[in-house]
Order: structure tokens, then sequence, then C-alpha cells
């Protein structure tokens, strides 16, 4: 049982108990019973209050079942011993805590676990401890505590054992209130507030209990006086004279390190500049060219750009400082929900690592990846028109307004209808869509869908995707259907020779559209020289080779397939675009077949299949029964 509920069950069952005879029943100092017990006033809030008189406490319950409310939240953290990464948090509390050395049998006790498992909990705490060079040392009769480097040790905690060491700690209602009223101040966010209460906690803990930081590495000297560290001198000047302490430069020079990877109100935040900006702006040059070298995409724009840049700003700092973000809940989801925006966010951490030498770690890529999807669905945004679309009705305005209503939820916002009668429907031609009710006959060049009353979203989303009419924003989502099957037809499914690779492969397919007159004779040599940028095989089966030719008023597509067994290396899927030049054409449609293929590239199964199809018609059916069940 921990700590924390033993000493809530013996004050339930008695009227008072004296403090030493809970430190004794507990295994500790009376001094820690203090702190548990402050620690507890501030958990249980309102419900209930732990009074200390005349050397005993007595147990004050005010509102019943809030306190058991409060009673089983902190009995959770007893069963949360399953879980190892909890285990060796508390161990390392505890050694963090422990004014002697703390016995294997006591860890034991507390966790009611066998010798053997916490023998192999405090291995792993070793390792988790390396790279701080924090070690555990002692002797299996005597006990075990931490040696090392209080930044090491401060740190560590921070990383890896903050909540079973400071859950609850009492900072008090003054102090916290100086606090709050600085971070408010600066602008910090409900999150970043947090985790400068969580690390001014730790100073003043380690601190106050004679564990002073001592001499910092040399390079965090370059936080003094940046943004950072004037947060950090404010926060500071509101708690001494509450403390009747003046904090070493060193304590407030760590103070200033959580910062660094933060935001503040403006762009730079008060009282100086970022040493890292520079290098930050170059950066987001590079990593926003190579982009567009790589994927033919131009995405932010000046607004989105400084915004990026103040990101990689604060990511340069976390890196540099070793700051790191909580680990994703889910892993890989945002890999697999935003795969073009994935792709965009790994050139950037090349870019990055390339540039500091300092890996990019999992946590910091996912908010790379979102900031790209930013990117996408703005840029996106920007190149849609305001549509029109005319609605011709045979059977009076009753069915086309019923129509209007359910396209209104699938058409971007700001799309302006009309209604006209099939007998004197006008110049449909000067509409982006042209939609018409059953029994309605009309003649025009318009991309032309049939509607009825009764509505079959995913039908009709499908439907409009393949007629190219924009709906739900860049990216096409699964129940609009395959973008790749609407952009080729029988004649451009293309069966390759099996030891093509992937330069004859691309070149077989340029001439298959040449000879079919659908694209110039400028073309080969856009893509060699698209390709001699940047290659465009995505992975050793997919490729996705694109360039532009002016001569083209719409995109024109070709699906090669290489027939491969499952064990057998090499290309299996190219899928060509010409496309024409950007002012000329929607170019998000560039955009949505990039993140389908990357979609198609993260299914190994599905390529390899798709390269042994041997028609138009069983690519669409497979690519159908793709979209529902993606293990197809």
């Amino acid at each position: 049982m921990n700590r924390a509920v033993s000493i809530l069950l013996q004050l339930e069952s008695a009227d008072s108990v004296a403090k030493d005879a809970l430190a004794m029943r507990c295994g500790v100092a009376a001094r820690t019973i203090s702190t548990d017990v402050a620690q507890l006033n501030n958990s249980l809030g309102t419900a209930a209050s732990i009074r200390f008189s005349d050397g005993r406490y007595r147990l004050l319950i005010v509102d019943a079942d809030a306190y058991r409310r409060v009673r089983d939240r902190l009995t959770i953290v007893q069963e949360s011993f399953n879980d190892p990464q909890w285990r060796a948090a508390y161990i390392l509390a505890r050694l963090l805590h422990s004014l002697r050395p703390v016995r294997i049998e006591d860890l034991a006790l507390d966790m009611r676990l066998g010798r053997t498992s916490v023998v192999a909990d405090i291995a792993q705490v070793r390792m988790l401890l390396a790279p701080y060079g924090v070690r555990i040392e002692g002797r299996t009769r005597v006990g075990l505590t931490l040696a090392g480097p209080e930044l090491g040790i401060r740190l560590a905690i921070l990383d890896h054992a903050y909540a079973a060491a400071y859950r609850g700690y009492p900072l008090g209602g003054e102090l916290q209130g100086a606090v709050e009223q600085v971070l408010e101040e600066h602008g910090l966010t409900a999150a970043n507030r947090e985790v400068m209460r969580d690390w001014l906690t730790v100073v003043l803990d380690r601190y106050l209990n004679n564990q002073p930081l001592g001499t910092l590495p040399a390079f965090y000297a370059d936080l003094a006086d940046s943004p950072a560290h004037d947060l950090a001198r404010a926060l500071t000047a509101a708690v001494e004279p509450l403390l009747n302490e003046r904090l070493p430069d060193e304590e407030v020079l760590f103070l200033a390190l959580p910062a660094a990877g933060m935001r503040m109100t403006g762009s730079e935040g008060p009282g100086g500049t970022w040493r890292s900006a520079e290098l930050a702006g170059a950066l987001v040059e590079r990593i926003l060219d190579r982009v567009a070298n790589e994927m033919d995409v131009r995405l932010a724009t000046a607004e989105l750009v400084r915004e990026f840049t103040q990101h990689v700003t604060f990511l340069v700092n976390r890196l540099r400082y070793s700051l790191h973000l909580a680990t994703d809940a889910q892993p890989g989801r945002l890999e697999e929900e935003y795969p073009l925006a994935h792709r965009m966010a790994t050139i950037a951490a090349e870019e990055i690592q390339q540039e500091t030498g300092l890996v990019v770690e999992a946590g910091e890529l996912s908010l790379l990846t979102t900031y790209f999807q930013v990117f996408l669905v703005d840029y996106a945004a920007r190149q849609q028109h305001e549509m029109s679309v005319t609605i011709v009705s045979g059977h009076g305005p009753a069915t086309a307004r019923l129509v209007r209503s359910h396209l209104a939820t699938l058409l971007p916002a700001g799309t302006r209808y009309t209604i006209v009668p099939d007998c004197a429907p006008g110049d449909l031609d000067a509409s982006d869509l042209v939609v018409t009710t059953p029994g309605a006959r009309v003649s025009t060049n318009r991309p032309t869908l049939e509607l009825s009353e009764l509505f079959d979203r995913q039908a009709v989303t499908r439907r409009l995707n393949a007629l190219r009419i924009p709906t739900l924003g860049p990216l096409a989502p699964a129940a609009a259907g395959s973008l790749l099957v609407s952009l080729i037809d029988e004649n451009r499914f293309v069966r390759l020779p099996t030891d093509a690779g992937y330069p004859e492969a691309t070149q077989l397919l340029i001439d298959a559209l040449r000879k079919a007159g659908l694209v110039g004779e400028g073309f080969e040599a856009a893509i060699a020289a698209r390709e001699a940028r940047a290659t465009m095989q995505l992975d050793d089966r997919l490729a996705f080779p694109h360039a532009t030719d002016p001569t083209l008023v719409t995109p024109v597509c070709a699906l090669g397939v290489v027939p491969r067994a499952d064990s057998e290396a090499g290309i299996r899927v190219v899928f060509l675009m010409a496309v024409p030049q950007k002012v000329a054409y929607d170019d998000t449609v560039l955009i949505r077949v990039y993140d389908e293929i990357i979609r198609l590239g993260g299914n190994a199964a599905a390529v390899a299949k798709i390269s042994r199809l041997t028609s138009y018609e069983q690519f669409f059916y497979f690519m159908e029964n793709l979209q529902s069940n993606p293990t197809t």
C-alpha cells in the first residue's frame, strides 16, 4: 500500500494519531510525514483536511463522497506498480527523497513485489540514469543511494519521475499565486505553465534542502539574457521575497532551461532575441526549398513561414538542451493519418539533423507532421476558387432545393448554387458543375452529375471525386474513392516487362503517352530534369515520376505495373503524371495524388498485388475494395 493511502487509513480508524507513531508505522522520518500530510491536504482540497495539534494528526471529513473519490484516486497509484515505468519512477523518487540508503527489501515491501523483480527494476533504472551521468551506488545489506551531478539528477527526475517524486508537492497559496501571475504575464499556455511549475518545484525543493546545482556546463551561458532567462528571472524575483532566500544565478539559469523550448507572448518574448532564430530562418528556407524540389509543392504563405520559423527556433533549443516532448500516446497514428505531411516532416528532420548534428526524436517529428498538415490545408484553401453549381430541375424546384441542401454538405463553403428549369437552362458552360434531377435533359461540356432526392453521401462523394470536383479539402477521404483510378483509363493501364527497372518503366510509360498524343515532345526532358533534382522513386517498390508539360490544360497520367512474386525485389508500380503549368490548373490534384500514393506505399501487400493485375478493370475493383478493407 502506498504511504499516502496508509496515512489516510490510519487516520480513518482512530480519532488521532501521533506524528512519531505514523512515521514509525510508515518507516520514514517524521519530517517526511509532514511533507506527506501537506501533499495530502493539497490533494484533498475542500473534501477533507488533516489537522495537526499537540503532536497528533486528526482527519476532518467535510464531503464524504468527494473524500472517497480522492482516496480512490490515490489508491490507483498503488495499482500502477503493474507498470514497469511507474515502478522505475517510484524507485527513483524514493532514492531522491530518502535521507538514508534505501534497502531493496523496503522497496519490495512498498511495491508488493519479490526481491528478484525489484533487482531487475533497479537494473532498468541504472540504464535510465546512465545518459544523465547519474549512478545508483550502495551495498545490498546497507542500501542504495543516488550519486552523480546534481544537474543530471534533476533532469532525470523531471524526465522520468516527477509525478512519483513531487505529486501534490505543496508550494503554498501565496507562492503559487505569485508564480501564476508571472506565467500569465508571459503568455504561457496551460501546458507550459505546468512545466514551469514542475521545474520551479524541483529547484525550490532541491536548493532549500541543501542540494544546490553548482557550476553549469559552459553552453548554458547561451541562455543568458534570452527571453527564457527573462522569464526565469521574473519567476525568481516573485518568489524570493516570500522565501526570504536569494536563489543563486545557476539556479535561475537552470529555471530558464524549460522556457527555451516554449513560446511566450509575442514573436520573440520579452527582453531579447533567440540566438537560434537566425539558424532557424536559414533552416526553414532550406526545408521548404527541399520540399519544393522533391515534391514540386511550394506550400507556405509568409505568415505561416514566420510561424514555422518560430517553431523551428524552439525545436532547435529543445534539441540543444535535451528537452523532451511528451511521447506520442499513439505512435504512428499521425503518419498513418497524414502520410504526405509526415513525409515532408521527415525531410525537415533530415535537414535539421544535418545542420545541427542532433537527432529529431519521435515527439518532435509528430509536431513537425502537424505543422506540415496545416500547411497543406492552408495551401488547398488558397487554391480553391468560388465554385458555381447549376442544378437543372425536370420536376419543379422542390426536388432541386433538396438536392442543393445535400450538396451543401459536401462541397466547399462559398459554393454558389443556381436552380434552373430544364426547358430554359441558359448557358451551362459557365458553371463548374452541372447537376441534373431525374428526367432533366441538358447539353453541356461541363462535368455533369445526376442526383435525386434520395442521397447516398458516400456514392456522391466518390462520383464528385471521379469528376475531380473538390469536396473536403486537399486530401481525399477514404469515402471519396481512389483518385488514381479516376485519373487513368483502360488505355493508360500498362503492363510492363518483368525485368523492367524504374528508369525503363518510366521511359515506357512516357513513350505510351507520347504515342497516344497525350503529352508534348518536351515532357521526356522535363522528367529527366526533375529526376536529376531529386529521385521520384519513393521506395524500392513504388515510384511517382511527375513533371510539368506546358502543352496540357489538364493532368495526364498512366499507371505501369511490373509483375513480380512476393519474394522478388525490384520496382512494382510506377504512376506517371504530366501536369499543366500551375496557373492553368488546380495543383491540389498533385497533392492528393501524392497523398494516395504514399498511403499505398505503406501497404506492401497491396503494392505487390497491384503489380500482378492485368487490366484497368481489375485495378478499379481492387482499389474500390482497398478503400473499405485496407488489408485486401
